[in-house]
């Protein structure tokens, strides 16, 4: 009896331990997931991403960079960096809208990869103990890129992969938590039972100002003042952007008629200007690729069949090497300038069309500064000097035996003498290096081989 209930309690063992080993799963390795890189991937292709949460000195650049020309960014993952020392020549055209309120509430990791994948990963601690995070807007126009020249890339482009073909302006709040009052029973650190609690919201980051909106109109040339932020900024990447820019012109090189090209749809016949003088596509030839054209009141043009449109006016038309149609018909001044030099004298292409090439050699403004200074100090050496050398002649000759004639007359003539010297070598310095020159040259030069 012993032994048969022993046979049978080792049966169940077994046929126990068979059904455990059969039901085990085989073993797999674990995956390796490092934390908000799986999101980052999948949000990657995210070209609209908002920039509410930068650092108001990264959006300043964004900000500096767009006056300048195309932006140029490092974007991978949930990171996006600026290039601004690689430039691409075009610019950006502000196209009013109707003013527009977007709220954004974030209330989970996913949300917050989605909404915001550049800035996630540093806000997912914020977004944990806050519970929800917010944004504001008051979005009243957009910049779209024009006048693409992706064979232009110039500068230190090593890594970049997107230009920013757009960007949403503004004014914006981004805070973390919600404005809200609750009722409790429980008496906490002596309230009493039915007291109440209000959470407090953190400002995270805000730009603009919601009042300056509402001053923004459908025909407005630019943001109204103090709704300028930028709140989203949209990408494309660099092989994928030239497809978007308008197709190079057959015609050779050196001729800026539009005939070659289809007119634009929102284009009517009477807006279309015709090709003559001071219709200028201006290119600047110079050493330094910092320089900029500068004119008030001055409109880009774009070409279409049978002449150009314009784009709007511009202070500043367009940087070294510039190949840009301008309208300086009304004779309008215009002038070469940098951030290290001197700027020209003012020029005008209202007798020019076609083609024009500016040969600019660039003035040193440190130098340009001792010729100033020089100048003054001349000036009033030769002043001083013809006065104390003129009343010595008038005082010897109404008395020859004065003793002080003879050493104002001599040292009037000296002061006089270095005066002059110190004008002439001032002169020299401005002339050699300190003024910016501009040369006016018909065509452009042909490309170096």
């Amino acid at each position: 009896m012993l032994v048969g209930r022993a046979l049978l309690g080792g049966a169940l063992l077994f046929a126990a331990a068979g059904c455990i080993g059969s039901a085990r799963p085989a073993a797999t390795p674990p995956e390796y997931r490092p934390k908000g890189q799986t999101k980052c991937q999948v949000r990657a292709s995210s070209d609209r991403p908002l920039v509410i949460e930068w650092p108001s000195s990264d959006r300043a650049t964004l900000e500096a960079e767009a006056k300048h020309g195309l932006v140029v960014v490092k974007y991978s993952g949930c990171e996006m960096e600026l290039m601004p020392q690689c430039h691409v020549a075009g610019s950006y055209r502000y196209t009013p809208t109707t003013r527009k309120l977007e709220r954004v509430v974030i209330s989970d990791e996913d949300e917050l990869y989605a909404k915001l994948p550049v800035g996630a990963a540093r806000l997912e601690a914020t977004l944990a103990k806050s519970g929800q995070l917010v944004v504001n807007m008051n979005i009243v126009g957009r910049y779209d890129a024009i006048e693409s020249k992706l064979d232009r890339l110039e500068g230190m482009c090593d890594g970049a992969t997107h230009v920013v073909t757009g960007l949403t302006a503004g004014a914006f709040e981004f805070y973390a938590g919600a404005s809200g009052t609750a009722g409790g029973g429980l008496g906490v650190a002596g309230v009493g039972a039915g007291g109440k609690s209000t959470s407090e919201r953190e400002m995270l980051n805000r730009d603009g100002e919601a009042a300056a909106c509402e001053a923004s109109k459908s025909d407005d040339a630019a943001p109204p003042e103090g709704c300028g932020a930028l709140l989203r900024v949209e990408v494309a990447p660099l092989g994928e952007f030239a497809s978007l820019a308008p197709p190079p012109s057959a015609e050779p090189r050196g001729q800026i008629f539009g005939s070659a090209l289809a007119p634009l749809e929102d284009v009517s016949p009477g807006s279309v200007i015709p090709p003559g003088d001071g219709i200028v596509r201006v290119h600047i030839s110079s050493p330094d690729s910092s320089l900029q054209l500068q004119g008030a009141e001055v409109n880009k043009l774009r070409p279409v069949r049978g002449g150009f449109v314009s784009l709007g006016a511009s202070t500043i038309l367009c940087r070294a090497p510039c190949d840009t149609t301008i309208d300086a018909r009304n004779g309008q001044w215009l002038r070469v300038t940098g951030p290290n030099i001197t700027p020209s004298s003012g020029f005008q292409l209202y007798d020019r069309s076609g083609d024009v090439n500016l040969e600019v050699r660039p003035g040193d403004r440190t130098l340009m500064t001792l010729a100033v200074v020089g100048y003054s100090i001349g000036s009033l050496a030769v002043i001083g000097g013809g006065s104390v050398l003129l009343t010595g002649a008038l005082v010897s000759s109404s008395d020859p035996t004065s003793s002080t004639a003879p050493g104002m007359v001599k040292w009037g003539a000296i002061t006089l003498g270095a005066g002059a010297v110190l004008i002439g070598a001032s002169l020299a310095v401005d002339l050699s290096s300190g003024s910016t020159r501009v040369n006016i040259r018909p065509g452009v030069p042909a490309p170096a081989e």
